[in-house]
């Protein structure tokens, strides 16, 4: 599933933080991700996208790729990585309106524990993000720091870069 930047319903200021574009931040977190990239040593075959998370997908499929890079840096996503990337999902759903129920949450959980998203589906999704909400932005870096912690496997560099990122992101937006 390689995502397109399909960029309808979008703001087209909001992606600027106070003379800022949001794409110089996505395209840190971008050579971020690739710089701490272990590719799988098998890449199963692409799991699809479940029909009844459609409008779903296109609120948060491009958040989904970046956070499972990051979870699955270390070759294993545990399932507090997975817990903090479906509620980051669900919850980003909720801002732009969409509606999820149990069926649908348990749907995604299912998705984002079986899915290895490849490097090359990075840069569409940072794309997508690039000319997406500060707000969604900035609750994905703070779900990728998350992530990052959540399961005692980090670097410290990969905390501090996080950190730095949102400070960023938080003094721009203050700054607007």
């Amino acid at each position: 599933m390689i995502l397109s930047p399909i960029l309808h319903n979008v703001d087209p200021g909001s992606h600027w933080v106070s003379g800022m574009s949001l794409h110089m931040f996505t395209n840190r977190l971008g050579e971020f991700i690739r710089e701490n990239h272990i590719p799988a040593e098998d890449i199963s075959s692409e799991v699809p996208f479940p029909i009844e998370l459609r409008e779903l997908r296109e609120a948060v499929g491009h958040h989904l790729i970046p956070l499972l890079l990051i979870a699955r840096s270390d070759r294993n996503i545990a399932p507090e990585e997975c817990e903090i990337i479906v509620q980051h999902g669900l919850d980003t759903a909720a801002r732009h309106g969409i509606v999820n129920d149990e069926k649908h949450s348990k749907a995604l959980r299912e998705y984002v524990a079986t899915f290895r998203p490849a490097l090359s589906q990075l840069d569409p999704a940072i794309a997508h993000l690039a000319y997406g909400d500060h707000e969604d932005f900035v609750a994905l870096v703070d779900a990728a720091r998350n992530v990052v912690m959540c399961d005692g496997v980090s670097r410290p560099e990969e905390a501090k870069f996080l950190a730095l990122l949102r400070n960023e992101l938080a003094g721009q937006q203050l700054q607007a």
